[in-house]
């Protein structure tokens, strides 16, 4: 240590300071940095976080935060563009910035602004979800979160969020929910995995339909484009209605995407789409026609079927279009009979199965009091201290705060995860997520909040 350092040390009740101070010319300007311990390691080594500034006339202090968090105006709508497409790897043209802009709400959108530049920003859509049972609730589709690289680690997205959950809050929508871009962040927000994607591949030269199973005339027809959003858009009211954790697509945002759609992308084609009086599906091709021996690739971007008949019906379809080698998609929910269909289950192959959707309940009551269950029980369940009643069964439910013993006790997280019956609780306890207070509780548990079919949701946000 050199002897022209001027030490300074305080000592606290949660923090050692140094403050070296450091004399420039005439001793008129000090430079300072002030150091907290972060972390023991196991060695005994402590690590450091440290803070710098530069004060004037030995006056020591920290630099002062001047980041805004705030709602972004209407003509910031490019520049938060840049930000997204930065942080998410790729670049929207202006064209995709003009079409994009009126789906995008600025009053449900946050941003952290550092001298003029945003930083970090968070939004979300206003959705409604289905939940178990077919009953519906306002939900924020919560979105567009990102920080830019230069202004990691300064608690900016969390000071984003949050704010998008206070206006969540504010506008009385109940649940926010979102697909996490990394497995690890958001169960530090609150959020909890309420469903799975499930990746799968299925190999058309040897899916063949069960003999028994096939159908004569399957009522499949392709759609013009002049009737795919009218059609599609009726379908999916009654579709999505069967399955908790769909959300609602009206006939203007359909015509947005239907249009985006219509688009050649990656080397893949068109959407094209099928229809069938109880269901259609969308796909896209990829020509790969393999040296005289065609193996073009279809990925199906949708599926929705609201009868065993219409789901039959498409996928005997989707099987047998010509030239087409294999068949991938995410948009099989992970309880799909489609394998039970065919003469060879292990056609279909799950290549990847991954967290879907993450919930953060934002009023328990509301959301654990709207859906079903499948038997009638009356559970407690502790979530970061606050411990509700959850009573109902197949008819309707109730959910109230009290001071009762828990049943179960869990952070708020993963009792959120819990609201579209797609998680086990005894799955939670065994990943030390959850604690329960007996066996038979749990066993109790693990019948009353599953539901019938596994929760999934086709629409990304």
């Amino acid at each position: 240590m050199q002897q022209d350092y001027n030490w300074d040390a305080a000592v606290g009740k949660e923090r050692f300071l140094l403050c070296p101070s450091i004399g420039g010319i005439d001793s008129m300007w000090f430079c300072t940095w002030a150091v907290w311990p972060r972390a023991r390691t196991t060695t005994g080594v402590w690590t450091w976080r440290i803070s710098f500034g530069i004060s004037a006339g030995g006056d020591v202090r920290l630099p002062a935060m001047t980041i805004e968090i705030r709602q972004p105006t209407d003509d910031e709508f490019g520049p938060l563009c840049r930000v997204d497409g930065r942080a998410f790897g790729f670049a929207y043209t202006d064209e995709e910035v003009e079409k994009q802009r009126p789906w995008h709400d600025m009053t449900r959108f946050r941003i952290a602004v550092d001298a003029g530049r945003i930083v970090s920003v968070a939004g979300s859509y206003a959705k409604e979800v289905t939940l178990p049972g077919g009953s519906t609730v306002p939900m924020g589709g919560v979105t567009w979160v990102s920080t830019a690289a230069t202004h990691r680690r300064q608690g900016l997205a969390r000071r984003v969020i949050d704010a998008v959950h206070a206006d969540l809050d504010e506008r009385g929508e109940p649940l926010a929910s979102l697909y996490a871009s990394e497995g690890g962040i958001y169960e530090n927000f609150g959020y909890g995995v309420a469903s799975f994607v499930r990746l799968t591949s299925i190999d058309t030269r040897q899916a063949r339909l069960r003999r028994e199973y096939e159908l004569a005339a399957t009522g499949v027809r392709y759609l013009e484009d002049d009737e795919v959003v009218a059609t599609i858009t009726k379908i999916w009211e009654r579709f999505r209605r069967t399955r908790a954790g769909e959300v609602q697509v009206d006939r203007a945002e359909r015509q947005f995407f239907v249009d985006l759609e219509s688009k050649p992308i990656d080397g893949m084609s068109a959407v094209l789409y099928l229809a069938h009086r109880d269901g259609f599906a969308a796909y896209r091709v990829t020509m790969n026609w393999n040296d005289g021996h065609p193996a073009h690739s279809m990925r199906v971007t949708q599926l929705a079927a609201v009868t065993p008949e219409a789901h039959l019906a498409l996928w005997q379809t989707l099987l047998r279009v010509d030239l087409v080698g294999s068949i991938t998609t995410r948009q099989l929910p992970i309880d799909d009979p489609l394998a039970y269909l065919l003469d060879n289950p292990r056609v279909v192959r799950t290549t990847e199965l991954n967290d879907g959707v993450w919930l953060n309940a934002r009023d328990i009551a509301t959301c654990f009091g709207t859906r079903t269950y499948r038997t009638e029980d009356r559970l407690v369940v502790e979530a970061d201290g606050k411990r509700w009643q959850i009573e109902g069964g197949p008819d309707g439910a109730a959910c109230k705060p009290v001071r009762t013993k828990p049943d179960l006790v869990t952070s708020h997280g993963w009792l959120s995860a819990l609201l579209y019956g797609g998680v086990q609780p005894s799955s939670l306890v065994a990943g030390r997520r959850m604690t329960a207070r007996n066996d038979d509780v749990l066993c109790r548990a693990d019948l009353f909040f599953p539901t019938g079919l596994a929760p999934h949701c086709q629409t990304h946000y």
